[in-house]
């Protein structure tokens, strides 16, 4: 077996300091966002996507458009309420969507138009882990399938359908999907089939939407939010790693409001880690272009080795 270090270690040090809750320089109070900035965040009703909406609430988005399946109508409606205490000059509306749903997600896309004159981030935070599978024979196909409707299906639907409204935008014109370092995994104990293959396989999606939109001005980022124990994390978590779940919930969010105060295209198209500290990110931004990190590779070993087709 291969000595070399495992991606997701790599990927979770690549900072020399990592954070488990917001810093003064993460303080969505403090960075301040483009005014006015209208932001969409789907899968809104607890957990990250509630501490991401609290955090653009903290950082004075002109509105705020939250959305969630409509089994979750009563726990959205309780995150709106918060958000808009938090900030009562922030326009915040409630909507349904099924972002397995091609109809439901293009309705939504016709509803946010109706409601804001420019759409400038869309956030897509629904998820879905399903139970832990550690082998392909075993568990339950469906379940496989539910995952990649949720996590690599939706995202496509929200980006099919909401991609447009973001390039008629002259504002942020920034699409985040809310990943996971599982994206980098292939074995041990949470090495869960189903999820981190979603997770990789819409990481990889990101990175196509940063290639086929980049030159109409759209910023495409995945997002590790940290180890947090959701509701989600506490229904499927194996014991042997609930100790790694301390992240603190508002993290994420508050990194969005980070990426969302400057716009910098050339984070487009990678995996980034709300856990990182976001001064060493930006004293690296040479080195990420220059051998252009962040994102997934083919290793080839030296390349100078590589035969030539004659």
């Amino acid at each position: 077996m291969s000595q070399r270090t495992r991606d997701t270690t790599l990927a979770s040090g690549f900072t020399k300091t990592i954070h488990k809750k917001p810093t003064a320089a993460l303080d969505p109070a403090s960075n301040k966002l483009p005014k006015p900035l209208n932001v969409l965040i789907i899968g809104a009703s607890r957990g990250i996507g509630a501490g991401i909406a609290y955090a653009y609430a903290q950082a004075g988005a002109a509105s705020l458009i939250l959305a969630a399946r409509s089994s979750s109508a009563q726990e959205l409606a309780a995150v709106a309420k918060q958000a808009q205490t938090l900030n009562s000059s922030t326009s915040v509306k409630s909507l349904e969507v099924d972002i397995t749903s091609n109809e439901s997600v293009a309705q939504l896309a016709r509803n946010v138009k109706e409601e804001v004159e420019r759409l400038d981030v869309v956030i897509v935070n629904s998820g879905y882990s399903g139970p832990v599978v550690l082998k392909v024979d075993q568990g339950n196909p469906q379940d496989f399938q539910d995952v990649f409707d949720v996590n690599v299906q939706g995202t496509y639907l929200v980006a099919h359908h909401f991609v447009p409204l973001l390039k008629e935008s002259d504002g942020a014109k920034t699409f985040i999907a809310i990943n996971s370092f599982a994206a980098c995994i292939t074995n041990g104990h949470i090495a869960n089939t189903a999820y981190c293959i979603s997770k990789f396989a819409q990481a990889r999606l990101v990175e196509f939407l940063s290639e086929q939109y980049g030159a109409d001005g759209i910023l495409a980022v995945a997002v590790h939010p940290g180890a947090v124990n959701t509701e989600m994390a506490d229904k499927t978590t194996p014991d042997s790693f609930r100790s790694y779940l301390t992240d603190d919930v508002g993290l994420g969010g508050a990194f969005c409001v980070w990426l969302s105060s400057e716009k910098r295209m050339w984070l487009n198209g990678r995996l980034l880690g709300a856990t990182w500290d976001v001064e060493e990110l930006l004293e690296k931004k040479a080195q990420i272009e220059e051998q252009d990190l962040l994102k997934f590779g083919y290793r080839v070993g030296d390349a100078a080795a590589v035969g030539k087709r004659i």
